[in-house]
């Protein structure tokens, strides 16, 4: 097990270096706030509508709710790992644009301490910006015109240690400890017609660091030999991260395609912080013969609680309303393997945080996947796809309509096994 654990690690560690190298977001919406945030990164839960909150399983870590982790079986040592690929079409009332993104999904550890204790760790995307704007400017008097760029790269990055406490046979209670971490690059570029006027440029960058904390609660219920149900509650109160921003404003003339600073306007540095809003999830799940699995997500989130450097960016409340189904002919079968297949299908809407001139932006999305176990192994790819649409092309703002393909390979070995020898 060590030796295919190490395998892919490696493997895993190549794969988030190129996937770092690359733009996760190409969202004209991830200029605002803390860019686009990654809530549904997990391909098996994609494939559910992104519903999560009360779902449980002995062969899945779940890091949404800490609760969960009471699920993994004695000796039990799970590993999973995988990335994501979304194509979008932005337009709004007189173009249109294409762009492909690739990402790093998520890296997890799981695995029991005791009968009453389980634990996870591992590492998530939090949210990315990668957007690029261009705007004509001109002046009030007609005396000058020019563009105006937009543009900006970065992301945050989740590193969480959680554990779970079996209270009793039917209720347990997690907590995660999230470490956020990362960049945010905004910059603007004002490039005149007339060259008798020198160009500007700013230049901020925002680096976070910080703790906080994530609650989970999970009461399961069984109803008779076939079925059980299952009720999760998430929450986290307002967090406070702290933050340092740099900018720089300078003036500069173009030679050619180079640009020739001239004068330093404005260099400072300033510490301060990002307060993350509060979060309350409430999930249920009802599982039948080890068939079929129904769940269901209701959550929102104090936006307008949200701020930066003292800056709200206008943010509002936001909702998720998500549910999926999975069926599983027979897990056990042995002759057809298409039997002990997932199959899953799910839906989703939420109002996003965004919010133009009181018109709050909705996102609506379908999706399906696949859980494939691999024949005479522990191991087992899940394979989402969804299909979304967010914003609208009325107001002069921009509809985004994309397709995410999601997988992730998991394995499932075990602890402490001792080696036998004949």
């Amino acid at each position: 097990m060590i030796n295919k654990v190490l395998s892919l690690t490696i493997s895993v560690i190549m794969f988030i270096a190129n996937s770092y190298a690359q733009t996760s977001t190409s969202s004209h919406y991830s200029r605002f706030g803390l860019g686009e945030l990654e809530q549904g990164v997990l391909p098996y839960f994609n494939a559910l509508g992104g519903s999560s909150t009360a779902f449980s399983n002995p062969n899945i870590i779940n890091p949404k709710n800490p609760a969960t982790y009471m699920s993994f079986r004695s000796k039990a040592f799970l590993f999973s790992t995988g990335g994501w690929h979304q194509t979008t079409k932005m337009q709004n009332n007189t173009a249109e644009q294409i762009s492909n993104n690739n990402g790093f999904s998520h890296l997890l550890l799981g695995f029991p301490i005791s009968k009453s204790i389980g634990v996870s760790f591992g590492m998530i995307p939090f949210s990315s910006i990668g957007y690029d704007i261009n705007t004509t400017i001109t002046s009030v008097d007609n005396d000058y015109t020019g563009i105006a760029n937009y543009s900006g790269d970065g992301g945050i990055s989740k590193v969480y240690f959680g554990g779970a406490y079996e209270i009793s046979e039917s209720l347990s209670f997690g907590i995660n400890a999230s470490y956020l971490f990362g960049g945010l690059n905004r910059r603007k570029r004002l490039l005149y017609d007339d060259e008798s006027f020198l160009n500007s440029r700013s230049n901020s960058k925002i680096n976070l660091r910080g703790y906080y904390y994530e609650l989970g609660l999970l009461y399961n219920r069984i109803l008779n030999e076939d079925s059980k149900f299952s009720i999760g509650l998430i929450a986290n109160n307002n967090s406070s991260i702290k933050a340092k921003k740099s900018e720089l404003v300078e003036s500069f003339r173009l030679l050619g395609t180079s640009e020739i600073p001239k004068d330093t306007f404005s260099l400072a540095t300033q510490l301060g912080s990002v307060v993350l809003p509060r979060y309350v999830s409430v999930g249920v799940a009802y599982y039948q013969q080890n068939k079929w699995v129904l769940v269901l997500d209701y959550s929102t989130q104090d936006w307008s609680d949200y701020s930066m450097f003292n800056e709200s960016d206008n943010l509002a409340n936001s909702m998720k309303l998500s549910g999926g189904v999975q069926y599983t002919p027979d897990y056990s079968s042995i002759s057809k393997y298409y039997k002990r297949i997932d199959y899953r299908v799910g839906a989703s809407y939420s109002n996003t945080p965004l919010q133009f001139e009181n018109n709050q932006l909705n996102e609506l999305s379908v999706s399906f996947g696949f859980g494939v176990p691999v024949r005479k192994s522990r191991t087992k790819y899940d394979i989402s796809c969804t299909f979304g649409q967010r914003g609208t092309v009325e107001n002069n703002l921009i509809k985004e309509q994309f397709i995410r393909l999601g997988l992730s390979v998991s394995y499932d070995g075990v602890w402490f096994e001792k080696q036998k020898y004949d």
